[in-house]
């Protein structure tokens, strides 16, 4: 192609046609442009193609990460609800005189819970230095609002409630003086309180200010965990569910 262009140009010139020597080189000009054109425009769809193909192999891998928080949560939920379930059948009452010894152990033995969530795609894609996951601004914007922002704060959240929970423990087991405790220790160290004694104990313990006021802040810790838990559940379903329709061809 390039032998026959240089023998049209070289044809005009022979033949003295400085005119269409030059519409010729004109037209050859632009041809070359539009070809540059072409290829710029064909290596620029192969890269966006390459892109969103990297970029849609990313979202399923954090479709994956948010249905395994999803399942973490559900599991955290149900452990939290199972003991604001207990609190509710047992502390409205003002005495606990009809309560079993076991129950009343219970009440002292705290729970706290521990949120592993999965980041393992949005760490690849912060490594990778992408500044935008997918074409839609608002789904990348709140993929990374829920990464960088609810995530943390729910890791906040968590801890600051297993902290309360050790400092409840040490106060349940150390800081009163009335009831012996049973840690259910591999060896047998025999509890030296009868059980109307620790019973008796128990009651009183628990009806105190002070260990009312420890339980009061356990309820209120728990409520404030299973609120901040159901609205970041409801945030990663339908952070995955709005993922899997972006991911629709």
């Amino acid at each position: 192609m390039i032998k026959f262009f240089r023998h049209i140009r070289q044809s005009l010139i022979m033949e003295n046609k400085t005119s269409k020597y030059f519409k010729y080189a004109i037209g050859e000009i632009v041809l070359v442009v539009i070809g540059i054109l072409i290829a710029l425009s064909i290596n620029n769809w192969n890269q966006e193609r390459i892109q969103r193909s990297k970029s849609d192999e990313l979202l399923r891998g954090m479709k994956k990460d948010l249905s395994q928080d999803i399942t973490t949560l559900n599991r955290m939920i149900n452990h939290y609800e199972k003991r604001m379930r207990f609190f509710e059948r047992h502390l409205p009452s003002e005495g606990f005189s009809n309560l079993p010894i076991d129950t009343l152990e219970k009440i002292i033995d705290g729970f706290a819970g521990t949120f592993y969530h999965t980041t393992q795609s949005y760490e690849k894609v912060k490594n990778l230095g992408i500044s935008q996951i997918c074409s839609d601004s608002s789904l990348s914007e709140r993929i990374d609002n829920y990464y960088s922002r609810s995530l943390e704060f729910t890791k906040i959240i968590v801890q600051h409630d297993q902290n309360k929970t050790i400092k409840d423990a040490e106060f349940w087991a150390n800081d009163q003086f009335g009831v012996e405790i049973d840690y259910q220790l591999n060896m047998k160290i025999p509890i030296l309180q009868d059980s109307l004694e620790r019973r008796k104990n128990l009651m009183a313990l628990i009806s105190s200010p002070r260990g009312r006021n420890h339980i009061r802040m356990e309820v209120f810790r728990k409520e404030l965990v299973l609120e901040h838990h159901d609205g970041i559940r409801e945030k990663a379903e339908k952070l995955r569910a709005d993922i899997e329709a972006y991911l629709q061809p």
